[in-house]
């Protein structure tokens, strides 16, 4: 009995003795922005295993070593807290709120292959928000990256909804190749080149527009060559890596959001303005005095109506006053709403998944065209055990689209509206009015019984991958992604389109069907030595093939207007299929380490291997090293470490490719085609000859970069890089006995320069009240370096000689008007002051270049108890912009010329006049006024109002009653003004191409949007 009671006051003791070693501690977390619990952070005593993790109401219990010194909280989407345990008691309350981690984008990059930690990066990214993502109505998500990222030139031909965007990356490192950067997403390759049955008339369509933006957690743009190697033969114009959003663990959450809003016509300039029948009518007769047909206006009117349109001021035809643009154009609509449901268990173990649902419409500001878009996103990931975790990502979307004819293209809306008199009228007694000058009515076309050009693009992603973890620091990722993107097209040419009539009306159709299969593997090393050595290490290998299939039959001879099916046409006028695959198989691997978080070094190597192209060539080797040193880690710095807090210098060299040269799939192949007639025989003949010297573009890449950060407020980047692109292709004349005329060689060489430059600066940084702004620029400098010949390769309006920029103008310069005699004046000869009225007598020059010297942005971030307010503006300064449809604009010769503002503001009228526009006239009284000149060449600088964006987060007193974590009112508008120079003459600079010609291209719209955000 007396060991009994021993061994029982020896439990009470070694208990009481185990309870005074450790502390019990308990509170609750929440979250800074809403006040809401968090569940399933993680609760870890610093430097050792012990931890736990907060319940669904934030709420959690922890036993703690009595000699502890530092609890530590960690939440993704949250900054890490460190609380000190020194001084508290046993059954002490710590509460903690957490900051929402505003700058984690900047703490990682996303690569594709994995993510990195940008401390450990050597290369050269940029990335971007789902918030940032949100402030933009485009139909495209991809134009979110406009003004967000430097470095990078963004350009829409088009307004049209689902047009697709031209993107060069540090400037274009290819002439007659692939030009575009590669779009990864969640890790798989994705189809982004533009498509269409008639790409050859700007009719395409963007595959990125069937993404959901509610959908993407961040883009990341990849520049130089640390960042892009491992991509090897598709990463010579840059690599744009899209993250979907993912699930939390612990979590379980509701997001609905909804917009409504309007979009307008952008703000015109009254010199781009058409003039009204009474300017048109003055015009006219001005031109008849001029060339002595009448003495006085009312007689010089009525001699144009008699023997110009051969009616009179009566004729009901002619007689309207109608601004045709404005006919054309309406109020666009667009409205989109999105459900998402996220979550996950509160184990490791348990599963987390995103899935969202997602539909936009939008009714255009020209009539008849629009775009709809359904979608839908799923994506789970589970670690049921330690050694395997699983997951898959899909997306399933259609797109309807419907669109037209693009800008220059006669049966474009816009086209027709520049070019219609104003006299005619859209309709006569009810009826659509067909007598105009050209016998089109483009109004009319836009129409329900009027043409059609209607597309839809149905897209399956699908991503299963698999991680085997075979110890804590070695696993292996497995990645099969499959994009399906399936496009049907329909056309038709009605009896109310310029051309229709001709065919008594056409239609045709057309599919392309694109898969893509990608399988990646990856092993994987992660591993800290000593506390001072990291080293992270990837051997990969992928495969991946794509397979296009096409078809197009068109008829024409329908009985009637209103019923077009193509099987409804009498008349079968063409039927062709196509099939083509490519296959790229690779090896890859990538190098990471660190040294005490002051030295960093990577290096990567890849070889590809393509099929289109053979023998020797089918491989190509690509790689990359760089290195970074972060000098505010050393210890001789630590006396500027109060103003000073990261100086970091890095530098990165290496290689990447182009396999996109050539022709077709098939560039380096002998082909034969089928279906060729001889002697009523069927044969097939030679129509491409074998090439086995054909090869890869390479573009090597070289940058020097600094990161500063000062005061822990200013952060500044800046970079320097050269890209140099070699074994350009070009079409090169080969002897016709090959029965060839020509034959692409790798011999042209390429050099894109630049520097690049970000700063943002957090002016205010308060619990109450946050201001930041971010200033970018960029400046880019293209040179060709050889090319096909000696001698420069000579367009209407631009010259690529070597040793100047890719997009020079060169063509006869205009000297201005005669004050004399009203005559147009150009420069004689190719230098000197020398001015002629002879146009044929006149020289060409270089007269400018159409890359920007200079791109840059402006934002501002502010936010107040609630309310946010932000504004984007863009700039670009230096370039030259071609107005090639000015020479029809702003026509004064020719009874049916057409005539903006600018000409009737700026005619010259009478001796002495200092006048920019030549004296009206009839006829061919001065050869040359309309023909390739600098007359028509602008000054493209300008200052865009990009995006301004006003919200409020109602306070969780609010909410709380109503069961909402949170809710948002946002006000948004887009594209709202442009800044241009006085002379520019245009719907807006910034819409303008790369190559700098502007022609009637599609307007942007102006967008004023209204939503709400709501959290469950």
């Amino acid at each position: 009995m007396k060991k009994l009671g021993l061994l029982l006051m020896g439990l009470l003791l070694g208990a009481a003795l185990a309870q005074a070693q450790t502390l019990r501690v308990s509170g609750t977390v929440t979250g800074a922005e809403d006040g809401m619990p968090l569940p399933g952070v993680s609760v870890i005593v610093k430097g050792t295993t012990i931890g736990t993790a907060t319940d669904m109401d934030g709420k959690y219990t922890l036993n703690v070593p009595s000699d502890a010194q530092v609890l530590q909280f960690s939440y993704i989407g949250y900054a890490t807290q460190e609380v000190a345990l020194a001084g508290r008691t046993n059954g002490a309350s710590i509460d903690v709120v957490m900051q929402s981690a505003a700058e984690e984008m900047e703490e990682i990059v996303v690569t594709g292959y994995g993510v990195v930690r940008k401390s450990a990066f050597t290369g050269a990214a940029s990335a971007i928000d789902g918030e940032k993502l949100g402030k933009t109505t485009s139909t495209n998500p991809i134009k979110a990256l406009e003004g967000n990222v430097t470095g990078m030139t963004m350009s829409q031909f088009s307004g049209q909804p689902g047009a697709p965007t031209t993107i060069f990356i540090r400037g274009r490192n290819s002439l007659n190749s692939g030009t575009q950067p590669l779009y990864i997403i969640d890790g798989v390759p994705m189809e982004a080149t533009a498509q269409g049955m008639r790409g050859d008339e700007g009719i395409e369509i963007s595959p990125l527009s069937s993404l959901n933006p509610d959908d993407i957690e961040s883009m990341t743009v990849l520049k130089d060559a640390t960042a892009t190697s491992i991509y090897g033969s598709r990463a010579a114009n840059g690599v744009i890596v899209i993250t979907t959003k993912q699930g939390k663990k612990g979590t379980f959450k509701v997001n609905a959001t909804a917009k409504w809003g309007l979009d307008m016509m952008p703000i015109i300039p009254k010199s781009y303005r058409m003039v009204n029948a009474q300017q048109y009518l003055e015009l006219k007769g001005e031109a008849l005095i001029n060339d002595d047909y009448a003495t006085t206006m009312e007689d010089a009117i009525d001699f144009f109506y008699a023997a110009a349109l051969g009616t009179t001021k009566d004729d009901p035809y002619w007689n309207a006053d109608t601004d045709w643009l404005n006919e054309l154009t309406r109020r666009g609509f667009n409205h989109e709403y999105s459900l998402d449901i996220s979550g996950g268990g509160a184990e490791s173990t348990s599963a987390k998944y995103f899935f969202s649902m997602g539909y936009l419409g939008n009714e255009a500001i020209v009539l008849g065209k629009g775009m709809n878009r359904l979608s839908t996103r799923l994506n789970l990931e589970q670690s049921p055990y330690k050694w395997l975790g699983y997951g898959v990502n899909t997306s399933i979307s259609q797109t309807k689209i419907s669109m037209g004819s693009s800008g220059g293209s006669f049966s474009d809306p816009i086209t027709g509206a520049f070019l219609n008199s104003p006299l005619s009228p859209v309709k006569v007694d009810g009826e659509w009015n067909t007598k105009t000058l050209y016998g089109f009515n483009s109004v009319a076309a836009r129409s329900e019984q009027g043409d059609k050009q209607q597309a839809t693009q149905n897209r399956i992603i699908v991503s299963p991958h698999i991680r085997l973890n075979f110890t804590d620091d070695l696993f292996f990722v497995s990645r099969l992604g499959i994009d399906a993107y399936l496009l049907k097209e329909f056309g038709f040419w009605s009896m109310l389109g310029p051309d229709g009539p001709s065919y008594n009306g056409k239609g045709e159709q057309g599919a392309t069907d694109i898969y893509m299969i990608t399988n990646t593997n990856t092993l994987n090393y992660v591993k800290t030595l000593s506390d001072d050595h990291n080293v992270n290490l990837m051997l990969g290998y992928e495969a991946q093939r794509t397979k296009v299939e096409e078809s197009y039959l068109s008829a024409s001879n329908y009985a009637v207007d209103f019923l077009n099916d193509i099987s409804l046409a009498s008349k079968p006028t063409d039927a062709k299929t196509y099939q083509r695959e490519q296959i790229l198989q690779s090896i890859f691997f990538n190098g990471q380490y660190d040294f005490q978080n002051k030295y960093y070094l990577s290096a990567s190597y890849r070889m590809d291997g393509s099929s289109r192209f053979i023998g020797k060539n089918y491989w190509s080797q690509f790689w990359s090293v760089g290195a970074k040193y972060r000098i505010s880690a050393e210890d001789f710095m630590s006396s500027t470490e109060d103003w000073l807090n990261t100086l970091v210098i890095r530098a990165s060299y290496g290689t990447t490719g182009n396999q996109n040269v050539g022709s077709g799939y098939y560039p380096s192949r002998g082909l034969a085609g089928f279906g060729y007639n001889y002697n009523g025989l069927p044969g097939i003949i030679p129509v491409q000859l074998a090439n086995n010297k054909l090869t890869w573009e390479f573009t090597s890449k070289f940058n020097v970069g600094i990161d500063i950060t000062l005061f822990d407020r200013v952060f500044i980047t800046a970079d320097y890089y050269n890209h140099q692109t070699k074994d350009m292709v070009f079409e090169v004349p080969i002897s016709m006995t090959t029965g060839f005329a020509n034959a692409d060689y790798n011999i042209g060489q390429l050099q894109n320069q630049g520097v690049e430059m970000s700063l943002t600066t957090n002016i205010i940084k308060g619990d109450r009240l946050d201001w930041s702004i971010t200033l970018n620029g960029s400046h880019n400098q293209n040179k060709l370096v050889k090319l096909s010949t000696d001698k420069p390769i000579e367009g209407e309006l631009q010259t690529r000689e070597v040793g100047r920029d890719i997009y020079s103008y060169k063509m006869k310069e205009w000297a201005g008007v005669d004050p004399e005699t009203g005559e147009g004046l150009w420069y004689k000869n190719e230098t000197g002051d020398e001015t002629t009225n002879n146009y044929n007598e006149a020289a060409k020059r270089f007269v400018g270049i159409a890359s920007p010297k200079f791109e840059g942005s402006f934002s501002s971030n502010l936010s107040f108890m609630g309310i946010d307010f932000s504004v984007l503006l863009t700039t670009s300064l230096g370039r030259k912009i071609y107005g090639d449809n000015l020479r029809y604009e702003e026509g004064t010769m020719g009874l049916f010329a057409p005539h903006t503002q600018w000409v009737y503001d700026n005619r010259w009228q009478k001796p002495g006049d200092k006048a920019k526009v030549p004296a009206m006239a009839t006829g061919s009284y001065q050869a040359g006024l309309e023909e390739t000149s600098s007359r028509y060449l602008m000054n493209g600088n300008y200052l865009k109002i990009k995006s301004i964006s006003l919200g409020y987060n109602l306070p969780k007193s609010v909410l709380e009653p109503l069961h909402m974590q949170s809710l948002r009112i946002f006000a948004q508008a887009e594209n709202l003004y442009t800044f241009h120079h006085k002379d520019f003459r245009g719907f807006d600079p910034s819409s303008v191409g790369a190559n700098g010609i502007q022609f009637w291209n599609y307007p942007q719209a102006r967008s004023f949007t209204l939503g709400l955000t709501i959290g469950f």
